[in-house]
């Protein structure tokens, strides 16, 4: 119909839809009846009248073949002033609506998850989509044959929310350009994610590495045959992928492969690089090697006219038919980080010998300590390598002598108990003593953003108005 989507969390409060409402001067809204108290009136504020409601009873068997999520066992609801999914459905023309659509046309304004301040809109097209969509596919039909599945019949498992921009790319887009089979879930839960293994003879899917651990861990794994599995793509997120982790998930389902996802933004339509299964690498922080059709430049962060050689840490600069046309309404920021075709990404990465990136960092976490740059995510890859570190997240506060101080914010595994002095200890034997952190605070859990992403900016809040720690 030649729209522009505009993907919304369903966890965002009514400010934060009002706020994507209003910045993607959107016309109309599709949501489940079960958020209609967030959604009406955030509607009402931004002048939308066109509230499409559907339920998760409109596609619901008798008789479910997964445990149904908990918002399931609400019954569907009906509310005034909104037009029915499923009614849209039936009285759609049996002829197509016809659009003309062009390349370079805007297909999806996704905004960022906000970790480096308000979320933008990124202004991504068609051909965005459709390269990274046909790439990956590319990319996963030669890594479903390298593991022995020479057929083109494939049958996936839809975890991560569609959302995201990975969600949608690696669950959606590039499922229906693969004619994959999906089974797709509505949130990750371990039992269901077996479920849907064991029945449906599951062989690929995403995650997320907690995801991995939570099925190999649930005490009803032993309930489930997971041997159809070939392949699962995993993120990073929260836990620090590594060669432990997929032996053991090597081992627990009878040979599945696990292996980083890629490394991606928002602003290229995720997926700019992969990770090849013929020499996989666990090394915190490798995201593999570029994808095809792709230019890449490590710039240093003080002169970005300098590439750095092979080793050094440089900011990663990228080109390629995804990258954005730039940021909703926000040309200021788009001049910022888009120029002459180059994404200007603020990621820290650095190249070895082989081809493969290590992301160290964001520009924006760097921390300066007495005129020493030091990475936040390198000193967190170390902290992940202490047995009672379930979480690790390291900032900078304003230090009146360094310039900036280095804390280290952490969640311990559960049962398992350190200290401040004990972790100082094992940092200085692991790190540079100028980038050991002066502090240790520790919590239950680090705040996160809506995507499940560790969030520094509450973080550096919290030490603020703590006093620095």
């Amino acid at each position: 119909m030649g729209g522009i989507i505009v993907p919304c969390s369903p966890l965002f409060k009514q400010w934060e839809l009002t706020y994507a409402l209003r910045e993607s001067e959107a016309k109309a809204i599709v949501s489940l009846d079960l958020l209609h108290a967030v959604t009406a009136p955030s509607c009402k504020e931004c002048g939308i009248q066109t509230i499409i409601v559907t339920s998760m009873h409109d596609f619901l068997p008798a008789e479910p073949t997964m445990n149904p999520a908990p918002m399931m066992q609400i019954p569907k609801m009906t509310h005034p002033d909104t037009i029915e999914f499923m009614d849209v459905f039936s009285r759609y023309p049996a002829e197509p609506v016809k659009a003309q659509i062009d390349l370079d046309d805007v297909v999806q304004l996704q905004f960022t998850g906000g970790t480096t301040g308000v979320p933008k809109g990124a202004i991504l097209t068609h051909g965005a989509k459709l390269f990274k969509a046909s790439t990956l596919v590319d990319i996963l039909r030669a890594n479903m044959a390298f593991l022995g599945n020479k057929s083109d019949t494939n049958i996936c498992l839809a975890i991560l929310p569609t959302f995201h921009i990975a969600g949608m790319l690696g669950s959606v887009d590039a499922m229906i350009a693969m004619g994959a089979t999906q089974v797709l879930m509505v949130m990750f839960d371990p039992v269901a994610a077996m479920q849907a293994i064991d029945r449906y003879k599951i062989q690929f899917f995403q995650a997320a590495v907690p995801m991995n651990i939570a099925i190999m861990n649930h005490p009803e794994r032993g309930k489930y045959n997971l041997s159809s599995l070939l392949l699962c793509l995993t993120t990073s997120f929260g836990i620090q992928l590594n060669e432990e982790i997929v032996n053991q998930w090597r081992q627990d389902t009878g040979g599945c492969m696990l292996a980083e996802a890629a490394y991606g933004l928002t602003e290229t339509h995720t997926f700019d690089s992969f990770m090849p299964l013929n020499k996989p690498r666990y090394e915190a922080g490798c995201q593999g090697i570029p994808i095809p059709g792709q230019q890449i430049k490590i710039v240093s962060w003080e002169d970005k006219t300098r590439e750095v050689p092979i080793g050094e840490i440089g900011e990663i600069v990228l080109k390629n038919p995804a990258v954005f046309k730039g940021y909703w309404n926000k040309p200021e920021a788009t001049a910022k980080s888009l120029r002459d075709g180059w994404l200007y990404t603020g990621d820290m990465v650095s190249f070895d010998e082989d081809g493969y990136y290590y992301i160290r960092d964001r520009k924006n976490d760097m921390i300066n300590r007495a005129a020493f740059n030091i990475y936040p995510k390198e000193l967190e890859d170390v902290l992940y390598t202490h047995p009672a570190v379930a979480e690790a997240q390291v900032v900078g506060i304003p230090d009146l002598v360094k310039g900036e101080e280095v804390v280290a914010c952490l969640a311990l595994k559960p049962g398992n108990k350190t200290t401040e002095s004990d972790i100082i200890q094992f940092c200085r034997r692991n790190m540079a003593a100028y980038k050991v952190p002066k502090h240790v605070r520790f919590f239950d859990a680090l705040p996160k953003t809506v995507t499940g992403k560790l969030e520094k900016m509450t973080l550096r809040k919290i030490l603020l108005e703590d006093g620095g720690r």
